[in-house]
């Protein structure tokens, strides 16, 4: 028996496009999040995905809609999904928090920032993990698809590889929209099949052309 997990990146927003931090902030997405969110419908309409996971928030929310929709399904909202809550770094761009956090961001080991009045990145570690152990729980030899966000996303795999909480960023989900697979079976366990692919954008001229640059969460 194999269980598959996909786990899908929001598309684009004006404050991806712009390098700010979103978090808990609810932007929608902008005009280019909307079609990458359409191709990766498309790529995925005849994938046998029983359900469809999102978190609450507007650009997850967004995305997974027009995804559920072609696999005629109603996507399954979760704020456990949710984005870090960033706290003060909200609405900034990461030299705009170095220069109004520089403390904070000189405390910063292994990629492992902790925002002023924000979820820390232990808190967020163990969120991750609850929300895919539910998931993956609740779905045993099936395939279902989750919509979340870089952070969160980030921290569920980091969480399958066994990667210390407290060690960020050993690899990236840079842009919008990737997906990324997780399987879990007898022989080799939770695994990780698949990290970040944007096929489906490349094929239809959605990528943006910055996406290192507009990795912000």
């Amino acid at each position: 028996m194999t269980t598959t997990i996909l786990l899908i990146r929001h598309g684009q927003t004006d404050w991806n496009a712009a390098g700010r931090w979103q978090g808990h902030r609810d932007v929608p997405l902008n005009e280019m999040g909307q079609a990458q969110a359409k191709a990766l419908a498309q790529r995925l309409a005849d994938w046998p995905i029983r359900a469809v996971y999102s978190s609450d928030l507007k650009r997850a929310a967004m995305t997974a809609v027009p995804i559920a929709a072609a696999l005629n399904q109603e996507p399954i909202f979760d704020p456990l999904w949710r984005e870090r809550d960033v706290g003060d770094f909200g609405g900034l761009t990461s030299d705009e928090a170095r220069a109004a956090f520089p403390a904070v961001w000189a405390a910063m080991k292994n990629g492992v920032l902790n925002p002023p009045n924000g979820e820390g990145n232990l808190e967020l570690r163990a969120r991750a993990a609850a929300a895919y152990e539910k998931v993956w729980t609740q779905h045993e030899d099936e395939m279902v698809a989750v919509v979340s966000h870089g952070g969160t996303l980030a921290n569920v795999i980091s969480h399958v590889l066994e990667i210390p909480a407290d060690s960020y960023g050993r690899f990236r989900l840079s842009g919008n929209a990737g997906l990324s697979i997780v399987s879990i079976n007898e022989k080799y366990g939770h695994h990780l099949a698949l990290l970040n692919d944007t096929s489906h954008l490349a094929q239809n001229g959605l990528q943006h052309p910055l996406a290192e640059e507009t990795a912000q969460i």
